[in-house]
């Protein structure tokens, strides 16, 4: 027996030494890599808008709108608001955005402020009282809806701030106006 113990204890060292090193070589072999000319497809996540539009009542109508790929960033959201605004509704009402407006520039603020620079209106895009509070809450009430954590909206024209569109003030972040949404 005790001739036994020496070759044991050998055999022992060498299973665990065998063990190591086949262990060690498996964690350092390199990652897959892909193909060349294989990119796998990000995924696109479709989705659903809510967008409002003015309608001749002089109040909003919200119309709902499938898009292909739901942006899961809130700047990234509300320039696809934005856009599918300027794109018009689709069922006859009236343009939210009356001039084929650009998002500029998008700046979030931990207080759910969202502001959205556009470019500027021409001097005739939006008029009367009517006009003037469906470009903005039409935009404010849109983004609010569709951007989690977004509470309130402040448009700003060509890279400034302005301090009221016609007879709204625009010097600070608006909340949604749910007064304007006809039932």
């Amino acid at each position: 027996m005790k001739a036994l113990r020496p070759i044991v204890a050998t055999l022992a060292v060498v299973v665990v030494l065998v063990t190591v090193v086949a262990l060690s070589r498996r964690r350092a072999a390199p990652p897959p890599t892909a193909i060349p000319g294989e990119t796998p497809a990000p995924t696109q996540v479709p989705g659903k808008l809510v967008l409002f539009f003015p309608g001749n009542d002089a109040m909003l109508h919200q119309e709902g709108r499938e898009v292909p790929e739901l942006p899961e960033g809130n700047p990234m959201r509300v320039r696809l608001v934005v856009e599918e605004l300027v794109a018009g509704s689709r069922e006859g009402y009236a343009p939210a955005l009356p001039w084929a407006a650009a998002v500029q520039a998008v700046f979030l603020d931990r207080r759910g402020n969202a502001y959205i620079d556009l470019s500027t209106p021409p001097a005739d895009a939006v008029s009367g009282t009517d006009g003037e509070l469906a470009v903005i809450y039409g935009t404010v009430n849109s983004v609010v809806a569709n951007c989690p954590g977004v509470r309130r909206v402040q448009l700003l024209l060509g890279g400034r701030q302005v301090t009221t569109l016609g007879h709204l003030d625009l010097s600070r972040p608006l909340p949604p106006n749910p007064n304007l949404v006809a039932r």
